[in-house]
């Protein structure tokens, strides 16, 4: 987190209530990280890292900062709220008699919203957990409907409207959307780096953020991860927003907590951030298999043939049927039939993060 150390321009011009200027005076205090305000257009990010590694927390905190922070609304699968403090000193600068607490919440997201965005949808962002999970389920229970992400970010360049979203790994994006990707962010908790895990290190206190330009966004078209073949390297320091992630707690319960913690000397902050119920039951339930189909990608397995591979995950017959749904609509494994056989066949046309990385490091 970086925190301006310089006196902040007055918001209340851009304020119509007290509320509202209020709303505002974090935003002028706390860096737009990776945001560019001023090219005034929807930007598209999305964040990598397993479970525990600080995904939807980026996702969050991000969101809070790029929107709330501005008066704009925020639509999330998860519900994200925050209690801000500002001191009556800092409301002064500001043209205000004293301070308060402000707060801030994420309104809900309709699981069809992206099939059919309107009006309700303009000038904010969606920020939305397990995306691959999420409109998965979207095809299942809609019949006849295609999520056409080239449509759905038409639709959100009309209005103005950004799109943050989360998957574990990066085989999982649809392929529409990842090239509709503005800015991916790989991130992993720091507490689980060797040297941490030697001195004992608490976790949720620092992310480790690779950043991949993939548009000229950020960077400028020169500066894309296409023609460097580099990520920026980027340390999240999460411990002034501690309590906003707690894997455990997420993962039992679906929902991070926090208590009172300070954002600098004068400004405290309550935040909780709670999973969907359903996209947390399922990700407990699932999260090995995940990993095990993450695991052979990573290998550089191409292709199983699908009763060997139910064979070595263990998979009972019982769960045979939805074992299938998800190597298919969720991680995007295609299917081929050879000699009576049925194959699963890993995506070919993937974002090649990790391997040009790996590659990179080792020449």
């Amino acid at each position: 987190m970086v925190v301006s150390t310089q006196e902040a321009p007055s918001v209340i011009e851009r304020g119509i209530t007290r509320d509202d200027v209020l709303r505002r005076i974090p935003g002028a205090y706390i860096d737009n990280m990776v945001l560019r305000p001023y090219l005034d257009r929807e930007v598209v990010i999305g964040t990598i890292g397993q479970r525990g590694g600080g995904k939807s927390a980026t996702c969050a905190v991000l969101g809070i900062i790029h929107f709330m922070f501005m008066g704009k609304p925020v639509w999330s699968n998860m519900k994200v709220k925050l209690d801000l403090e500002i001191p009556d000193e800092i409301a002064r600068k500001h043209g205000l008699n004293y301070g308060g607490v402000v707060h801030y919440e994420s309104l809900p997201l309709e699981k069809e919203a992206l099939l059919k965005l309107d009006d309700t949808y303009r000038d904010g962002c969606l920020v939305i957990e397990e995306i691959n999970v999420q409109y998965s389920n979207v095809r299942r229970f809609m019949t006849n409907t295609n999520l056409n992400f080239n449509e759905v970010c038409q639709q959100l360049r009309k209005f103005k409207t950004s799109l943050y979203y989360n998957v574990i790994d990066e085989m999982f994006v649809d392929s529409q959307l990842r090239g509709l990707t503005d800015i991916m962010i790989s991130t992993y908790d720091t507490a689980f780096d060797l040297d941490s895990l030697s001195k004992h290190k608490q976790s949720g206190l620092d992310f480790h953020w690779s950043i991949y330009p993939l548009t000229g966004y950020l960077c400028g078209e020169q500066g894309r991860y296409a023609f460097t073949k580099k990520p920026l390297v980027a340390y999240f320091h999460f411990e002034p927003w501690r309590g906003v992630y707690d894997s455990m707690k997420h993962q039992e319960k679906g929902k991070y907590s926090q208590t009172t913690k300070e954002i600098n000397a004068s400004q405290k902050a309550q935040l909780s951030i709670s999973s969907s119920e359903d996209i947390q039951d399922h990700m407990n339930q699932w999260d090995w298999l995940y990993k095990e189909i993450t695991q052979r990608y990573r290998a550089g397995v191409v292709e199983v043939e699908r009763y060997r591979l139910f064979d070595e995950l263990g998979i009972e017959p019982s769960e045979e049927q939805e074992v299938d749904k998800i190597l298919v609509g969720e991680m995007r494994l295609r299917v081929r039939w050879s000699g009576g056989l049925k194959f699963y066949t890993f995506p070919d046309k993937l974002l090649k993060l990790k391997r040009e990385s790996a590659l990179a490091a080792t020449t």
